[in-house]
């Protein structure tokens, strides 16, 4: 019960978000482009499956990184938007210019830190499939040692399963560089994309504790999207209102009437 009470109250409080994250931030630091997310380039060949898109909400979601991640509302997002580099990035103490950050320092886990002001470059992620192998500090063979190395050892994050692994992969290895010279699309920078049908395997597999990780990713997406200028804050009330409802049949046990309302839910996106 108390999980549901979060996800219809996260529509109330998502305004304030932001401010509770710059809380946790030291003095003059800030996580945010100034001037708006760059484009976001994938791979024409690229399936957006299941897969795709539940990587690509990972890839947005703080909960995959540490405590301290989550308290500021960091994702591998904020300093890899739409999978290019932050080069705003700057939080006192662990960048000396912006655009850097020291992955060593105990900011991020207590008790560990090298010892040493060793701010990095924040790299771009775009071609990343093309470019092993990966990281600065540590060099790693792959993107999945890669990524589970960032998770666990840079942000302290719990160690991933290997189905979260494999989807932030597939995001990861669609990520686009037209300066590579590869004929790119891309995926419009937009508030809209929508990650319901996710939603849709775990209702018809009656998978509650599946289905609960994604609402709960998923409302917390909402939460973020409402901090966006173009964010249509009482169609994100009202989505979240009906993902309480979706989430209580569900937890009663009646996925009929749960799948009906995913059903209405989807219809009126």
């Amino acid at each position: 019960m108390i999980y549901i009470s979060l996800l219809f109250a996260s529509a109330a409080v998502v305004t304030s978000a932001a401010a509770d994250e710059g809380n946790w931030l030291p003095p003059g630091s800030s996580t945010e482009m100034l001037k708006g997310p760059p484009l976001e380039f994938i791979r024409p060949e690229t399936v957006r499956n299941e897969d795709w898109l539940y990587g690509r909400l990972l890839f947005h979601s703080p909960s995959l990184l540490g405590e301290k991640a989550v308290r500021i509302g960091l994702s591998c997002n904020s300093c890899h938007p739409n999978g290019h580099a932050n080069t705003d990035f700057f939080i006192t103490g662990l960048s000396d210019r912006p655009g850097q950050v020291d992955v060593t320092h105990h900011f991020w886990k207590a008790g560990f830190d090298d010892g040493i002001f060793n701010p990095v470059n924040i790299p771009s992620l775009r071609g990343s499939r093309d470019t092993a192998p990966y990281g600065t500090i540590n060099v790693l063979p792959d993107l999945h040692a890669f990524t589970r190395h960032v998770i666990e050892v840079e942000f302290a994050g719990p160690s991933p399963s290997s189905e979260k692994l494999e989807a932030l992969v597939v995001y990861l290895n669609s990520i686009d560089n037209k300066e590579l010279g590869n004929n790119q699309s891309f995926v419009k920078t937009s508030s809209n994309m929508s990650y319901l049908p996710l939603l849709r395997a775990p209702l018809q597999n009656r998978d509650y504790a599946r289905l609960r990780e994604l609402t709960d990713l998923i409302r917390s997406d909402f939460g973020r999207r409402a901090n966006l200028p173009e964010a249509q804050v009482d169609r994100i009330k009202s989505t979240v209102a009906i993902l309480r409802t979706l989430i209580v049949k569900a937890d009663e046990g009646d996925y009929t009437a749960a799948f009906t309302i995913y059903e209405d839910l989807m219809a009126n996106q």
